[in-house]
């Protein structure tokens, strides 16, 4: 993920897309939910500033971007962000020996409703952004809209081909047909030129499915299945940390003689047993060289978790965490992390950092606790695990710095008591018995006493 606080970072686009009625439909009502206004703007405006002539020397600022779309450079780069992870635009980094680090922009087609409602990531985030019922009808609609493209007549797939063949209607010499003249072959290589890739979600994962379905077939489950259960398997790959192999053996015992993948149930069986004796030993520890910068933000101990928050997957961190505690993890914080990571998008760093902040203030990783913790960092702009660790030294360091305070309120003021025994009386030895004699009849008087 690329970012910069330059406006004047150069960039270019890279090719223009085919955008259709159906596709801008597509477009505007199930990417833009996800990807806001200015995404799909911004997916529109690339693909209408495409120029097939453009070289690097014409390389333009994002200011040029910001002033179209009139926003932010940091909205820019969110609106791109946004973009890659759907998978409609990826952005590579060129380095030129003049205009340094250029961004080329190449865009990808606006895959059909169908590919969308197939892809379970993207459609349980629009189901998340729209609601439950604005879900539906948008996938009603869609799904009458394809229905209405091809006439579903009875017995259209037994029906007898009888089109005509090339050859039936042309006629060509058959030293041509068999063989085409240099002129067609030179033809054919002029006007070979990539099509723009559909658009997939981008999960920065490299998964080989195909050892994975040869290790399912043994037990007699078909490609198939993988192929069905793709997003939520890599989901679950990528919160555990499991490898494909690990991953077949966490779901044998799931199987027990059916053909088919019961995800409800592996996710529970992973959930309960990640970490048990047999998965204890893919656990090493691991040293990582920390940055100048981190080393004088933080002490050692924070740089440990630091270095491992960006190291181990969220399960992996979570165990190491708790262990230390001499404490176990329970598959609700799990399902926790499993949520947050695959539903919430938040990412596997930052994740880690929550997980370690809720420990700081409980014994366990609850939804609420962390919720209560992640919004309240989304809100003072904390987006990585180290603005996160800096942020939570911060609130410690000025927690510490608040003077203690009584219960009833604070500075009270506390009277200070005569101590009697260190006066001594004073006796004046100069009064004569006439002068205490007077004193007494004036007191009398004063008081009526007689």
């Amino acid at each position: 993920m690329f970012e910069s606080a330059n406006p004047k970072q150069p960039f270019l686009i890279n090719n223009r897309v085919p955008i259709f009625p159906r596709d801008l439909r597509i477009l505007l009502k199930l990417y833009q939910p996800l990807l806001g206004g200015l995404g799909s703007s911004l997916y529109l405006t690339l693909n209408e500033d495409y120029r097939e002539t453009a070289m690097i020397s014409d390389a333009q600022g994002l200011y040029s971007l910001q002033e179209q779309l009139d926003c932010s450079l940091q909205d820019l780069f969110a609106a791109i962000h946004k973009l890659e992870g759907v998978g409609l635009l990826q952005t590579r980094v060129l380095d030129n020996e003049i205009m340094g680090q250029v961004l080329v922009f190449s865009l990808n087609v606006v895959p059909s409703s169908s590919e969308f409602f197939a892809t379970a990531l993207l459609a349980s985030l629009l189901k998340e952004k729209v609601g439950e019922a604005a879900f539906h009808d948008l996938s009603h609609s869609f799904a009458r809209e394809s229905q209405q493209d091809e006439n579903q007549l009875n017995g259209l797939q037994t029906a007898q081909d009888v089109s005509a063949s090339f050859m039936e209607v042309f006629h060509l010499p058959s030293q041509e047909a068999i063989s085409p003249s240099e002129d067609v072959q030179q033809a054919a290589q002029e006007n070979q030129v990539k099509r723009p890739t559909k658009a997939q979600i981008n999960q920065a994962e490299h998964i080989d499915w195909e050892f994975m379905k040869q290790q399912f077939e043994i037990y007699q489950i078909a490609p198939s299945e993988i192929d069905q259960h793709q997003a939520d398997i890599a989901g679950l790959m990528r919160t555990y940390g499991l490898s494909e192999q690990e991953f077949v053996d966490e779901t044998l015992s799931c199987l027990h003689g059916s053909y088919q993948l019961n995800m409800p149930l592996i996710k529970q069986t992973i959930a309960e047993n990640i970490h048990s004796v047999d998965t204890k030993a893919r656990l090493k520890s691991e040293n990582q060289d920390v940055s100048d910068q981190v080393k004088q933000k933080f002490n050692s101990r924070e740089q440990q978790i630091l270095t491992m928050a960006k190291e181990k997957a969220p399960a992996q961190f979570l165990y190491q965490l708790k262990t230390a505690k001499h404490d176990y993890v329970d598959a609700s914080e799990y399902k926790v992390l499993d949520n947050l990571y695959n539903k919430q998008n938040v990412q596997t760093e930052l994740l880690n950092i929550l997980a370690y902040a809720c420990l700081q203030e409980s014994s366990t990783v609850s939804y609420r606790l962390a919720n209560t913790i992640l919004h309240d960092w989304l809100q003072h702009g904390v987006k990585t695990g180290a603005q996160a660790l800096e942020y939570l030294a911060n609130r410690a360091k000025k927690k510490a710095q608040r003077q203690p305070r009584s219960r009833y309120g604070a500075n009270k003021r506390v009277e200070k008591g005569t101590d009697w025994s260190k006066k001594q009386a004073a006796v004046n030895q100069d009064i004569s018995s006439k002068d205490l004699k007077d004193f007494f009849k004036n007191l009398e008087d004063k008081n009526g006493m007689k």
